[in-house]
C-alpha cells in the first residue's frame, strides 16, 4: 500500500512540475505584444489596468498623479513613426519599460508594463515631457 502511494505522490509531483514548465514556457513576447498593442485597439484597451494612474506634470511643471478611467482613456501608438525621438525597450524578468525621448522636442516619457499571468498588461506610465 506504502508502494502504491508513493508512486502515486512521484506522479502527481511530475505531472506539477510539468504543467509548471509549461506555464513558464508559454509568456507572451514582449515584443509581438507590443506589436499587437500598437495595432488592434480593442486588443489594446483589453491589456490596460484601470483605473489607470499615471504620473504627469501640470502646466507649471509640476509633478501630478492623474487616474484614467477606461471611458477617458486614449488609444496609445508606442510605434509613431512620424515623431521626432528614440525609443527603448527594457525588458525584464517580470517587467518591461518602453522608453521615449525626444530629439529636440522635450518628449520624455516611460510606459511600464507588467507581466501578470503569462500575459502583459500597461500598469501605468510616467509622462515628463514639456
Amino acid at each position: 500500500m506504502k508502494k502504491i502511494i508513493a508512486v502515486l505522490f512521484i506522479i502527481c509531483f511530475c505531472q506539477l512540475s510539468t504543467a509548471q514548465q509549461n506555464t513558464k514556457a508559454k509568456s507572451e513576447n514582449f515584443n509581438s505584444f507590443l506589436k499587437k498593442f500598437n495595432e488592434d485597439k480593442d486588443f489594446q484597451l483589453s491589456r490596460v489596468k484601470f483605473p489607470l494612474t499615471i504620473k504627469t506634470i501640470d502646466d507649471n511643471l509640476q509633478d501630478i498623479t492623474v487616474t484614467i478611467t477606461q471611458k477617458n482613456y486614449r488609444i496609445l501608438k508606442l510605434d509613431d513613426k512620424n515623431m521626432d525621438f528614440r525609443q527603448k525597450n527594457v525588458l525584464k524578468q517580470k517587467s518591461a519599460i518602453v522608453q521615449q525621448r525626444g530629439i529636440d522636442t522635450g518628449i520624455y516619457a516611460d510606459y511600464i508594463f507588467e507581466l501578470k499571468d503569462n500575459k502583459w498588461f500597461l500598469k501605468t506610465w510616467i509622462d515628463q515631457s514639456t
